[in-house]
C-alpha cells in the first residue's frame, strides 16, 4: 500500500516537472532587414558597420515590430540588418517573447542608387 502511494506521488511529481519543461520552445531564424526608415531608391552596402542592438516584446500579445522598435528606441538608427529573431514560449502566456538582435544603420545616411 505504501509503495503504491509512493510511486503515485512520484509519478505526479514527474508529470508536473515534464509539463513545465515540455510546454515551451525556442526558435531562431534570420531576417535580412527590418526598417522604419525611407529606403526607396537607396542601396544597402554589403558590409554594414554599426552597433548591435537588441530589443524584445513579451506578454500574451507580442509583435516583431514592437521588438524592433524597442531595439531602435533612444538611438539615431531606424534600420536593423542581419537580424536574428528568437521566439520563446512558455507554459504561461506572459512568458511568450520575441527577441531581435541586429546591426543598426541610419537610412538617411545611405546613398541613392543610380
Amino acid at each position: 500500500m505504501n509503495m503504491v502511494r509512493f510511486f503515485s506521488k512520484g509519478f505526479i511529481l514527474l508529470a508536473v516537472v515534464l509539463m513545465f519543461y515540455g510546454c515551451g520552445y525556442v526558435k531562431n531564424c534570420n531576417v535580412g532587414l527590418i526598417s522604419f526608415g525611407d529606403l526607396e531608391g537607396k542601396a544597402i552596402p554589403n558590409v554594414v558597420s554599426g552597433p548591435t542592438l537588441q530589443g524584445y516584446s513579451n506578454g500574451f500579445v507580442h509583435f516583431l515590430s514592437d521588438a524592433a522598435r524597442d531595439a531602435l528606441k533612444d538611438s539615431e538608427y531606424d534600420t536593423l540588418v542581419n537580424v536574428k529573431v528568437t521566439t520563446q514560449t512558455g507554459l504561461w502566456g506572459s512568458a511568450n517573447m520575441v527577441i531581435v538582435e541586429g546591426t543598426a544603420l541610419n537610412s538617411k545616411k545611405l546613398k541613392q542608387w543610380r
